[in-house]
């Protein structure tokens, strides 16, 4: 009998770290891949570790990313039944008050580290038969967030991959779907020096363990895109029926 295996980057905190907790209470084993290796060790000091692999990882630099699933695959018949692609990071403000750098670099982790770990995953991912892609995508991919705008863009991007890898590779056996949560009570957010106005309207309702329910749903029954909350949720769907002047128009009103 195959081995469940799952590779989460960004494990080291947050919905990564839930998610992988999560997994390994399933009895799956773990890859948890983070760019704080320290993190990842003090976090999972107490363990099983023999269903357990801990690694460092940037994201964004293609040859760690190769090695990494390479090296976690090995160890099981060169197949992966599950890449969980979380990594991601978020700076509000004002467009022009965040650098260049910095939206560059929003770009560089959520979008291409995305495509390189479905690009280094895909063969263990075919040589494993019925394996599923989860990308985590957000409501910001609904429509363009003020003061959010380059984490927006990145989550669109994330959004279209999605959609276009789970048409390519679903005659491999591979499902490829994502998950969007509103704001999420992460450290992530909690981290920021700057708070957007959609984030006082909306407030920041759901943990990470309300994103890990639906990400454990996406593994069971995957489907292309799944929401997190019951408002949410509602608000999804009434935006792909909506005429976009009246999408322009919420977003206008949510972030007065």
């Amino acid at each position: 009998m195959n081995t469940n295996t799952i590779l989460i980057t960004g494990a080291a905190s947050g919905i990564g770290l839930a998610a992988a907790k999560h997994f390994h209470s399933l009895g799956y084993v773990v890859g948890m891949a983070d760019i704080n290796l320290d993190l990842l060790s003090q976090v999972t000091q107490q363990w099983d570790n023999t269903r357990l692999r801990l690694f460092q990882l940037d994201v964004c630099d293609v040859a760690q990313v190769q090695q990494v699933v390479m090296t976690f695959c090995a160890e099981h018949n060169n197949s992966l039944t599950v890449l969980l692609n979380n990594a991601g990071i978020l700076e509000i403000g004002p467009f022009e008050t965040v650098s260049i750098e910095q939206h560059q670099r929003t770009l560089n982790i959520n979008v291409n580290g995305v495509m390189n770990l479905c690009h280094a995953a895909w063969p263990y991912l075919k040589n494993h038969g019925n394996s599923t892609v989860i990308n985590m995508s957000s409501a910001s991919s609904d429509y363009g967030v003020p003061e959010l705008a380059s984490y927006s863009a990145s989550k669109f991007a994330v959004k279209a991959l999605t959609e276009a890898l789970e048409l390519e590779w679903n005659k491999y056996g591979i499902s490829v779907c994502d998950v969007m949560p509103p704001f999420v009570a992460t450290n992530m957010l909690k981290s920021q020096q700057n708070s957007a106005k959609v984030l006082h309207r909306l407030g920041v309702n759901i943990t990470a363990q309300d994103v890990v329910a639906v990400i454990d749903k996406q593994v069971r029954q995957p489907k292309t895109h799944r929401t997190v909350s019951l408002f949410y949720g509602i608000l999804h769907r009434l935006s792909n029926v909506s005429p976009a002047f009246i999408n322009r128009l919420v977003m206008k009103w949510l972030s007065r």
